[in-house]
């Protein structure tokens, strides 16, 4: 089934922040005030109602791992941070997050972004979207992996 929709910019963070799990809400929704000003939300909406989107932060993003601290210098190379990235359960399995990671690099193709994810199974979906892994923390206990794209 193809889903309609249409990517925008968020200008109403509420919406998007409506839509992401409680426990991200709780990381994201009392420090935006400190990061609305160097962050952009990009949704998918289907008619009105959002649907998925992300965030993308020029500096390092709130509650940062150790592993993302290392990485941190990488905003003074221009690369932007992908975090929240979230599709709504029901509308999951209709490539809806490559449409959303696709439609933010066409909207400037020299822009180099980079992100972690700390399932194993993310790795693969990243990779078809063109990013390489370039790091894995050594914790036995946390795993997190480090992609670009570049």
């Amino acid at each position: 089934m193809c889903v309609e929709t249409t990517f925008k910019k968020c200008k109403k963070s509420a919406l998007f922040f409506s839509i992401l799990p409680l426990e991200w809400q709780d990381i994201i929704i009392p420090q935006w005030e400190h990061y609305k000003d160097a962050s952009i939300i990009y949704v998918l909406k289907e008619n009105k109602k959002v649907i998925a989107g992300g965030i993308v932060f020029s500096k390092t993003p709130p509650n940062a791992t150790l592993l993302e601290l290392e990485y941190d210098y990488l905003f003074e190379y221009g690369y932007r941070y992908l975090g929240f990235i979230f599709v709504l359960p029901e509308y999951r399995n209709k490539k809806l997050a490559s449409k959303w990671l696709e439609a933010l690099k066409s909207l400037d193709k020299t822009q180099k972004f980079w992100l972690t994810i700390e399932e194993y199974a993310l790795k693969s979906f990243y990779e078809k979207n063109e990013f390489k892994i370039i790091d894995e923390s050594t914790s036995s206990k946390y795993k997190e992996w480090v992609l670009v794209l570049t």
